[in-house]
């Protein structure tokens, strides 16, 4: 075999190397990057204010938020709102703007702004009377439907836990209602029956057995 054939084929085994890396790489970033996806039964819980409203001022770190409907908590009329920093994995559907109509699912920082739960899950989109992000459950069909859902869901369920539990090991909900009840009210409403689905996967323990 000559220097050239010998070169040559050492070339092409380099090449295979370098795609096989390559392909191992790629697939152990997105692994590692993957976002953490915290379920809406907790995020509603975590929430110390859900609101409905639209951006009236966008600055460099935050927003101000003009309030129209108050789902959860109470707050003044208006509000600041940190401007999470996007990745690879988590970036922003739309631009934040002046007049943007948005639900949102906030936690408050020790310095009294409010900061959108696990980043764009607390931040949703609201247009033309529909939800847009193409993530979100297929259950979350409109803004009505949505907010009543949590409404009923707040309503029927309380949560008892660590919120930075990552693999959601210690956390517990309890239901006021039996279970059969429950789910008769999810008919009426798919966010609910959603969200139903979600808490019913931690085993709630149910309050009314504690009269029995």
């Amino acid at each position: 075999m000559t220097e050239k054939c010998i070169i040559l084929v050492l070339n092409n085994i380099d090449m295979r190397l370098l795609v096989c890396l390559l392909l191992f790489l790629v697939s152990t970033l997105n692994y590692g990057f993957k976002k953490n996806v915290t379920p809406y039964s907790i995020v509603i819980s975590k929430a110390v204010l859900i609101v409905d409203g639209t951006i009236s001022k966008v600055s460099k770190n935050e927003y101000q938020f003009t309030i129209t409907e108050f789902v959860k908590g109470k707050s003044n009329s208006k509000i600041n709102v940190v401007i999470w920093e996007e990745w690879l994995c988590d970036p922003r559907i739309k631009e934040l703007k002046k007049g943007q109509r948005l639900i949102l699912f906030l936690e408050k920082l020790p310095n009294g702004i409010f900061y959108p739960v696990n980043e764009s899950t607390g931040e949703l989109y609201v247009d033309d009377n529909s939800l847009p992000n193409i993530f979100l459950p297929k259950d979350f069909s409109n803004p009505t439907v949505l907010k009543k859902g949590i409404a009923m869901f707040l309503e029927t369920y309380t949560f008892y836990g660590n919120f930075n539990d990552r693999f959601y090991q210690n956390i517990n909900f309890v239901r006021n209602k039996s279970i059969f009840e429950v789910y008769k009210m999810a008919k009426n409403n798919t966010a609910f029956k959603f969200l139903v689905d979600n808490a019913e996967y931690y085993k709630p323990s149910e309050v009314l057995q504690f009269f029995y």
